[in-house]
């Protein structure tokens, strides 16, 4: 009889020690699975989002033919796109399966901004370049520019575009997004 209630304490114990680590085991998935954003989501309102781990889903539009170390994931319309570069935490580059993939990636979102101090280095080095070196398509597409080719044209573009979010926000630059990329997953289709 003694054995007995030994016998069916030892079950019971094993059996809550199971139950508890299946919940403390799905408890840290989670927390290691944050809820990814779409890229229209993230580009809607990125201002509270500066500084901070976001996860974004989407198609990745494009690598950078330098090694990959730029993915630019798009959003469902056209001219929404977000640049998301690899780091050494990653890896270093986005492979190239990852192209015209879903993909999921995360890491820290940064705001990039063109002022008067950044056009002015732009029209330095505008001095020693040619025409053609304007700017990779997805990129200037991604800040709006797309049909834009030379650097001249995109420099007056940038001070057009500054003048009027001047006058509308009080802000004297414009503001582009891009992720620090720490992670990524090519999802199934």
């Amino acid at each position: 009889m003694k054995f007995l209630k030994l016998f069916s304490a030892a079950i019971l114990a094993v059996a809550m020690t199971a139950c508890g680590s299946s919940s403390k085991d799905k408890a840290q998935a989670d927390i290691a699975e944050p809820e990814a954003l779409s890229v229209d989501a993230l580009l809607a309102a990125p201002d509270s989002l500066v500084g901070q781990t976001v996860t974004i889903e989407g198609v990745c539009s494009h690598l950078c033919k330098h090694g990959g170390r730029k993915a630019f994931v798009a959003g469902a319309s056209d001219g929404n796109l977000i640049r998301c570069e690899a780091t050494a935490e990653m890896g270093g580059y986005f492979p190239k399966e990852t192209i015209h993939r879903p993909i999921r990636v995360t890491g820290v979102l940064v705001e990039e901004r063109i002022d008067s101090t950044v056009i002015a280095q732009l029209e330095e080095q505008a001095k020693t370049m040619s025409d053609c070196e304007s700017g990779c398509e997805t990129e200037r597409k991604a800040q709006g520019q797309a049909e834009l080719t030379s650097l001249a044209d995109r420099i007056a573009d940038y001070r057009a575009k500054i003048a009027e979010r001047t006058e509308k926000e009080g802000k004297p630059y414009l503001s582009f997004y891009y992720i620090n990329s720490t992670n990524y997953e090519i999802l199934g289709e």
